[in-house]
């Protein structure tokens, strides 16, 4: 009986001792289809007990924090608020029900938990999600994206809500921050930031609404640590926020707005900008341009801008302009002075672009002084470069077509004496070569020229690109203002160097060279302004110019018939020909020289003779009109007159006469292209003045030769002509009348020859005029067909043809002028003209002065002869 009374105390009791532990409360409660009802809504009553086991209220009953009601009467009719618990037992939440939290009516257990309440570090580490649940703005769910809440997760010392809005979690007050508290609770973890931006231009936020604070950059929750967002997201939002900038700040908004078309903000990789703001404002420390240590002030813009372009910074500071720079020539150029500040565009391959910076470079090295005077080069020198052929290329759309960088560099752009310069003598001909859209097969060429070679030695002397064809003022060579225009130009422009005694003298070069071809056919023409004759580089070539000792050579022996046959169809210069420029000097060419001394001399003697004889007869005449005044006053009021010229011989002496003085004129303006009396004629007809005077000088030596044939045939076949003719024989009467002549002349005899029809004076001329028509065609033919007679005789004849006509030309003019206009206009006995060319006749005064023995004849006979043909 006893034994069962201890059971059943037994049992009485452990039922009662579990009835007071969790365990018993368990007994019901883990069971999950637990519920009951309240307000009409079914609501869960299940306790997870392995959680509740592992929370920080493992230790404690469930009548410590649930009470008010009797926990034996199960079910728990007994109470009210059960489910409601005072957290304020245990803990001090007076602070929390001043906060915000505690104000809505937040109670613990929404950010605890209820039964599963971890310990604060595991809460912290939680802490984003618990209030996410109930901030579910963007703003707020955007934390999780940022950067602070990366580096929480990974464990590094990062902020997360309570580090910002409260470290205790519990007195956490609205979001309220001023500029002054945001900057000091951001500063607590990035006190370096802090530094840094207590020396930016936006500090003055304290002052100014309108400039930013941390989060204005930042974000709020949303921390960003990206550069490119920072830019796009943040600067730029209150950049371009008009409201913001009023009155004199206006136009930065127009200032910033360019950058959105930047190459800097369309560059970049994967599309995002290439260069942010910060990248060159800086992040915390933004200072004005005016602050010296601002990393867009003028002096540290060069530095900002190397952090990603740092090879190109590394050639401006060898620049002229980086040098200048640095040395504090305030019109030295930075980059933004070239490339604008946000406004920079690429230029590369853009017709745009290059034009553009054709007008960047303008702006200095022309319209300002300070910089042309630096420069030592004149506004205009520059301003050619828009009349040159590499600025009209890329104005028509030539995108190829070289703008200034190009050929100065763009960023190492360095003066001429600068040895690495690509304008430097030396590196003149790879720059204009560098690259097959220049002239770079032309480099190659010029390179194994003797110019190039000369270059490459170090010969500053030695031409290269822009000395032949200039440096801004590069012209297309179909221009006529180009220097390597054909013809004239390209002789004048050689003519520098070759012309120059001091460079021919110190390069041992001939230097007659230049002076040959200038007195040459060829340099004649061209100084007359022939566009189609040959100039040096026709001889020479161009870029390709070698000594003719180079087999490869357009000179050298071998291939000058080749070269002369691109003029001259057929021509063939025998191998052994080993001169072009011929000067008639006696070493060079003792044929040229003897024959040229020839003619000097004997010119010298027939014209000195004749102007002697003539003085002398014009003295002796003023003589016997003075004695005979009054017999001549008689024979002169008989008014007789006899035929000298029939009309045959009166047309036949006009076209001679015309086309002799046509002739004289047209081919001393080829030897004398410059003389004054040429000018005039060159001035009006222009470009075709050589072309016309070529033309005349062939149609009036053709009419001399035709009339000459004409008098041939007159002299045959015409009764007058055969007994002209005869009269014009030279006898023996001619030299008795040359001593009896020269005898009253002296003054030894009172009385003069009895000259018959012709005089020795006349039949000298007649003859000389037939020789000089001989020769003058003849050679005059061999110049015309040129073509014809290189290929068929020796050069060295054609030579002595030009030599023997021009010579022969001086013989007769001077002969005509000195003896035939004498004896026609300025002998006392005929002055002022000898009309019988024109009327056929002369008066007995000038027969018994000229042709006494003739007008005997005539008197001794009927009057009435065959005065005709």
């Amino acid at each position: 009986m006893r034994f069962y009374l201890a059971v059943l105390f037994a049992g009485l009791s452990s039922i009662y001792f579990a009835q007071t532990s969790k365990t018993n409360c368990f007994d019901c409660h883990s069971d999950k289809t637990l519920t009951m009802e309240r307000g009409k809504v079914q609501v869960s009553l299940f306790v997870d007990q392995n959680s509740f086991r592992k929370s920080v209220h493992a230790d404690i009953e469930c009548t410590d924090c649930h009470t008010g009601f009797d926990a034996d009467n199960v079910p728990h009719k007994g109470g009210k608020d059960i489910a409601k618990v005072d957290c304020g037992q245990c803990h001090d939440v007076q602070d929390f029900t001043k906060s915000i939290h505690g104000q809505k009516d937040i109670r613990c257990f929404d950010c605890h938990g209820r039964h599963e309440i971890k310990p604060s570090v595991a809460v912290h580490k939680a802490e984003a999600d618990f209030c996410i649940k109930c901030h579910k703005s963007p703003a707020v769910v955007a934390y999780k994206q940022s950067i602070h809440f990366k580096k929480f997760l990974e464990g590094v010392k990062a902020p997360v809500c309570t580090d910002c809005h409260d470290k205790s979690a519990h007195k956490i007050k609205a979001a309220k921050f001023d500029k002054a508290g945001e900057e000091k609770l951001c500063s607590g973890c990035h006190k370096q930031s802090q530094t840094g931006f207590s020396e930016s231009i936006h500090k003055i936020a304290v002052k100014d609404n309108n400039t930013p604070g941390c989060i204005s950059c930042h974000g709020a929750h949303q921390i960003y640590n990206n550069k490119y967002s920072i830019s796009s997201r943040s600067c730029l939002r209150c950049h371009l926020d008009q409201n913001k900038f009023l009155n004199e700040k206006s136009k930065l908004v127009d200032f910033v707005k360019n950058y959105q078309v930047s190459i800097h903000s369309k560059a970049g990789k994967n599309g995002k900008e290439a260069a942010t703001c910060t990248d060159c404002h800086g992040n915390h420390v933004i200072m004005g341009m005016e602050v010296a240590g601002s990393t867009v002030s003028r002096n540290n813009i060069p530095g900002t801008c190397g952090r990603c372009h740092a090879d190109i910074l590394k050639n401006f500071n060898k620049s002229s302009h980086g040098l200048a720079f640095a040395k504090g020539v305030k019109v030295a150029p930075n980059c933004v002075d070239c490339h604008g500040e946000h406004t920079i565009v690429s230029i590369k391959d853009s017709q745009k672009g290059k034009l553009a910076e054709k007008d960047v470079c303008f702006n200095c090295h022309v319209k300002n002084p300070e910089v042309v005077k630096l420069t030592g080069h004149t506004s205009q020198e520059v301003l050619n470069y828009e009349k040159s052929a590499h600025f009209i290329a890329l104005k028509n759309g030539n995108e190829k077509a070289p703008a200034c960088s190009d050929c100065h560099s763009a960023h190492m752009m360095q003066s001429a004496q600068t040895a690495g310069s690509n304008i430097n003598h030396s590196n003149i001909a790879a720059s204009c070569g560098k690259n097959a859209d220049c002239h770079q097969g032309i480099a190659a060429e010029y390179q194994e020229s003797v110019h190039g070679k000369a270059v490459k030695n170090g010969k500053t002397d030695a031409p290269t690109c822009i000395n032949c064809h200039g440096n801004h003022q590069i012209y297309d060579k179909g221009n006529p203002a180009s220097s390597v225009s054909h013809g004239k130009q390209v002789v004048q422009l050689c003519s520098h160097c070759h012309g120059n005694v001091k460079l021919t003298s110190k390069y041992n070069l001939s230097a007659s060279k230049f002076q040959s071809y200038s007195d040459s056919y060829h340099g004649l023409a061209i100084r007359g302004g022939s566009k189609f004759a040959a100039d040096c580089s026709s001889c020479h070539g161009t870029h390709n110019i070698k000594p003719s000792s180079d087999t490869t050579s357009t000179i050298n022996s071998r291939n000058l018939s080749k070269t002369c046959n691109k003029c001259h169809p057929g021509a063939n210069i025998a191998a052994q020909f080993k001169k072009v420029h011929i000067t008639g000097d006696r070493e060079e060419s003792p044929f040229l020289y003897w024959l040229s001394k020839t003619y000097i001399i004997l010119i010298a003697i027939i014209i000195g003779g004749m102007f002697i004889h003539n003085l002398l007869d014009f003295l002796r005449k003023l003589q016997y009109k003075k004695r005979h005044r009054e017999e001549i006053k008689e024979l002169r009021q008989e008014d007789k007159v006899y035929l000298r010229m029939s009309l045959s011989e009166r047309v036949q002496h006009f076209i001679m006469l015309t086309s002799f003085i046509s002739l004289v004129i047209t081919g001393f303006a080829l030897k004398y292209p410059e003389a004054w009396w040429v000018l005039p004629a060159r001035n009006l007809l222009g470009e075709f003045a050589f072309q016309t005077r070529s033309l005349l000088h062939r149609f009036f030596g053709i009419s001399m030769g035709l009339v000459s044939l004409y008098h041939v045939y007159y002299l045959s076949f015409t009764k007058r002509g055969r007994r002209m003719f005869i009269d014009m024989l030279p006898n023996l009467q001619d030299a008795k009348d040359i001593l009896i002549n020269v005898k009253y002349l002296l003054g030894i005899r009172k009385e003069k020859p009895y000259f018959d029809r012709f005089s020795y004076m006349e039949k000298a001329e007649y003859w000389a005029l037939l020789w000089g028509v001989i020769i003058m065609s003849f050679t005059g033919l061999m110049l015309m067909f040129n073509s014809y007679f290189l290929s068929s005789l020796p050069k060295i004849l054609l030579d002595a043809a030009t030599y023997v006509h021009l010579y022969e030309a001086w013989l007769a003019t001077l002969a005509i002028i000195v003896w035939h206009f004498y004896f026609t206009i300025l002998n006392p006995e005929v002055y002022p003209l000898n009309k019988s060319f024109i009327k056929g006749i002369l008066t007995e005064e000038e027969m018994l002065h000229e042709h006494p023995k003739e007008l005997d004849r005539i008197k001794g006979t009927d009057r009435k002869e065959d005065a005709g043909e």
